[in-house]
Protein backbone atom coordinates (compact mmCIF):
# COMPACT_ATOMS: atom_id res chain seq x y z
CA UNK A 1 0.00 0.00 0.00
CA UNK A 2 1.46 3.37 -1.05
CA UNK A 3 0.31 6.84 -0.15
CA UNK A 4 -0.80 8.98 -3.05
CA UNK A 5 -2.71 12.18 -3.78
CA UNK A 6 -1.92 15.65 -2.49
CA UNK A 7 -0.32 14.23 0.67
CA UNK A 8 2.36 12.66 -1.54
CA UNK A 9 2.96 16.05 -3.18
CA UNK A 10 3.63 17.51 0.30
CA UNK A 11 0.51 19.67 0.15
CA UNK A 12 -1.30 20.39 3.38
CA UNK A 13 -4.05 20.39 4.47
CA UNK A 14 -5.38 17.51 2.39
CA UNK A 15 -9.05 16.94 1.62
CA UNK A 16 -8.61 13.21 2.30
CA UNK A 17 -5.91 10.58 2.69
CA UNK A 18 -5.37 8.47 -0.42
CA UNK A 19 -3.63 5.13 -0.82
CA UNK A 20 -2.84 2.93 -3.82
CA UNK A 21 -2.81 -0.85 -3.53
CA UNK A 22 -0.91 -3.11 -5.92
CA UNK A 23 -3.23 -5.83 -7.23
CA UNK A 24 -6.99 -6.10 -7.43
CA UNK A 25 -9.67 -6.87 -4.86
CA UNK A 26 -13.37 -7.11 -5.64
CA UNK A 27 -15.56 -4.38 -4.14
CA UNK A 28 -17.14 -6.83 -1.70
CA UNK A 29 -13.64 -7.80 -0.48
CA UNK A 30 -12.88 -4.12 0.13
CA UNK A 31 -16.16 -3.75 2.02
CA UNK A 32 -15.28 -6.66 4.32
CA UNK A 33 -11.71 -5.44 4.91
CA UNK A 34 -12.71 -1.85 5.68
CA UNK A 35 -15.59 -2.91 7.94
CA UNK A 36 -13.22 -5.15 9.92
CA UNK A 37 -10.54 -2.47 10.37
CA UNK A 38 -10.73 -0.87 13.84
CA UNK A 39 -9.27 2.39 12.47
CA UNK A 40 -12.53 3.19 10.68
CA UNK A 41 -15.84 4.26 12.18
CA UNK A 42 -17.69 3.69 8.91
CA UNK A 43 -17.12 2.78 5.28
CA UNK A 44 -18.98 3.53 2.04
CA UNK A 45 -20.10 0.22 0.57
CA UNK A 46 -18.72 -0.40 -2.91
CA UNK A 47 -16.63 2.79 -2.88
CA UNK A 48 -13.25 1.74 -1.36
CA UNK A 49 -13.68 4.69 1.00
CA UNK A 50 -13.88 4.98 4.79
CA UNK A 51 -13.86 7.54 7.61
CA UNK A 52 -11.78 7.35 10.76
CA UNK A 53 -13.24 7.86 14.23
CA UNK A 54 -11.82 11.40 14.00
CA UNK A 55 -13.75 12.03 10.76
CA UNK A 56 -10.76 11.75 8.42
CA UNK A 57 -11.81 10.56 4.97
CA UNK A 58 -9.63 7.82 3.44
CA UNK A 59 -9.86 6.68 -0.20
CA UNK A 60 -8.24 3.54 -1.59
CA UNK A 61 -7.27 2.93 -5.22
CA UNK A 62 -5.90 -0.21 -6.80
CA UNK A 63 -4.00 -1.16 -9.94
CA UNK A 64 -2.50 -4.30 -11.44
CA UNK A 65 1.29 -4.53 -11.08
CA UNK A 66 1.94 -3.91 -14.78
CA UNK A 67 0.19 -0.50 -14.59
CA UNK A 68 1.13 0.50 -11.03
CA UNK A 69 3.55 3.25 -12.16
CA UNK A 70 0.92 4.97 -14.31
CA UNK A 71 -1.66 4.62 -11.53
CA UNK A 72 0.69 6.21 -9.01
CA UNK A 73 1.33 9.17 -11.34
CA UNK A 74 -2.40 9.53 -12.08
CA UNK A 75 -3.48 9.38 -8.43
CA UNK A 76 -0.65 11.58 -7.17
CA UNK A 77 -1.57 14.39 -9.56
CA UNK A 78 -2.01 17.27 -9.87
CA UNK A 79 -4.80 17.00 -12.45
CA UNK A 80 -3.22 19.34 -15.05
CA UNK A 81 0.06 17.47 -14.91
CA UNK A 82 -1.67 14.10 -15.29
CA UNK A 83 -3.82 15.35 -18.19
CA UNK A 84 -0.67 16.50 -20.02
CA UNK A 85 1.09 13.17 -19.35
CA UNK A 86 -1.90 11.21 -20.67
CA UNK A 87 -1.52 12.96 -24.05
CA UNK A 88 2.08 11.77 -24.46
CA UNK A 89 2.86 8.75 -26.65
CA UNK A 90 3.52 5.73 -24.46
CA UNK A 91 1.01 6.50 -21.73
CA UNK A 92 -0.48 3.24 -20.44
CA UNK A 93 2.02 1.01 -22.28
CA UNK A 94 2.70 -1.91 -19.98
CA UNK A 95 4.71 -2.98 -18.23
CA UNK A 96 5.31 0.01 -15.97
CA UNK A 97 5.47 -1.39 -12.44
CA UNK A 98 6.88 1.84 -10.97
CA UNK A 99 6.90 5.57 -11.68
CA UNK A 100 10.47 5.63 -13.04
CA UNK A 101 9.45 3.13 -15.73
CA UNK A 102 6.15 4.91 -16.43
CA UNK A 103 7.88 8.28 -16.89
CA UNK A 104 10.45 6.64 -19.19
CA UNK A 105 7.61 5.22 -21.31
CA UNK A 106 6.42 8.77 -22.04
CA UNK A 107 9.94 10.10 -22.59
CA UNK A 108 10.39 11.94 -19.30
CA UNK A 109 12.86 11.62 -16.44
CA UNK A 110 11.42 10.79 -13.02
CA UNK A 111 9.81 13.90 -11.53
CA UNK A 112 9.38 13.86 -7.72
CA UNK A 113 5.76 14.41 -6.61
CA UNK A 114 6.45 17.74 -4.88
CA UNK A 115 7.93 19.15 -8.13
CA UNK A 116 5.13 18.06 -10.45
CA UNK A 117 2.76 21.01 -9.98
CA UNK A 118 5.16 23.57 -11.52
CA UNK A 119 8.46 22.12 -12.66
CA UNK A 120 6.80 18.98 -13.97
CA UNK A 121 4.28 20.93 -16.03
CA UNK A 122 7.07 23.09 -17.45
CA UNK A 123 8.74 19.93 -18.82
CA UNK A 124 5.65 18.87 -20.77
CA UNK A 125 5.05 20.16 -24.30
CA UNK A 126 1.87 22.23 -24.57
CA UNK A 127 1.08 22.12 -20.84
CA UNK A 128 -0.17 25.23 -19.07
CA UNK A 129 1.80 26.23 -15.96
CA UNK A 130 -0.99 28.00 -14.07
Amino acid sequence: MQRTGSLRRDEWPVPRLEFLREGRLALDEWDVALAACPLFARAASGQREAWSHEGIRVKFYQAPTEFLGFAQIAHTGPAGFVAACRRLPGWDEAPAPDEVTAFARVGLPYIPPSRRPLEGLAMLPGAACD
